[in-house]
């Protein structure tokens, strides 16, 4: 077998129990990675010292600071690629596989594709270049294919990626430090005419798994005041992607779409509306003076 076939590299801050199990679940494949390697955005040495004592087969790479999911991401694409690495699985430290052979169905994808396939995975969907918005795959597309062609795979639904695309120059943009860094790398890929399939019967499974055949759409709810951080980077980071596309009704879109969340967000008090709002003016701000990486 060829020990150059697959890797996988997963990115942790701070959540060495958590990464742990993630792990273990990976390890438990029916095909698992001749190689993973953990890329740390931790300053200290608690991760390392934990993989010594309980996965002293799994490498260590400390960024020292903390890079971001797209940083991180980049930095392990990068790294084992030039190992000579076909396949590369860009993992998160609490995202593992939903089922055992994963792994195995995907690389089966990967090298049954007839077409440039750039990049196999679990769960995906297509852009609307006019509003900015995510077109959900319907359950119909998939039961009629064996795998659907898609122009994004979402961070934590099990992103393998070609080594070779990451050799040819399509790496993530670091400064985008988190959220839809994913959607960018995707979108960078399929401009430099890469495929990115989904396996539907993997898919499928999913969706019957957490109860998702139909999905009711919202227009906002309201979120932990906690996690409200996590809405500056996917506006700021929309924006930049929009942009960088030519997608200029997309563009205006999420601007539009943005505000118009901010202002509804009132509707659950006025101190939660005001912090929506802050946050949203702070990420197009920080979108026009051109302030990525890590900001708030």
């Amino acid at each position: 077998m060829n020990n150059k076939k697959f890797a996988a590299f997963v990115v942790t801050f701070r959540r060495p129990d958590v990464l742990m199990d993630t792990i273990k679940e990976i390890l438990s494949q029916t095909r698992p990675p001749d190689k993973i390697l953990v890329v740390d955005n931790n300053d200290n040495d608690d991760t390392k010292n934990n993989l010594a004592q309980m996965y002293p087969q799994v490498t260590h790479l400390k960024v020292g600071y903390n890079a971001g999911y797209a940083g991180a991401g980049k930095i392990g694409l990068e790294t084992l690629a030039k190992e000579g690495y076909e396949w590369i699985f860009w993992g998160d430290d609490n995202d593992p596989p939903h089922m055992r052979d994963t792994f195995e169905k995907l690389l089966q994808l990967a090298d049954s594709y007839k077409g440039k396939c750039g990049q196999v995975g679990v769960v995906g969907h297509r852009l609307n270049k006019y509003t900015g918005i995510l077109k959900r795959t319907t359950n119909e597309e998939l039961k009629q294919n064996e795998y659907v062609k898609v122009d994004t795979i979402g961070g934590g639904m099990i992103k393998i990626i070609s080594g070779k695309c990451i050799l040819d120059g399509v790496v993530p943009e670091a400064k985008l430090f988190f959220g839809f860094e994913d959607l960018d790398f995707d979108l960078s890929q399929k401009a430099a005419g890469y495929d990115l399939v989904v396996h539907s019967g993997l898919f499928l499974a999913l969706r019957e798994k957490w109860n998702r055949m139909q999905v009711k759409r919202v227009i906002t709810k309201k979120k932990d005041e906690r996690v409200l951080w996590r809405d500056y980077y996917s506006i700021r980071n929309l924006l930049f992607i929009m942009r960088k596309n030519r997608h200029y009704a997309g563009f205006l879109s999420v601007l539009f779409t943005s505000f118009f969340k901010s202002v509804w967000s009132y509707k659950y008090g006025f101190r939660y509306g005001t912090l929506v709002m802050k946050n949203t003016c702070k990420a197009i701000r920080d979108y026009s003076l051109s302030r990525y990486y890590k900001t708030i």
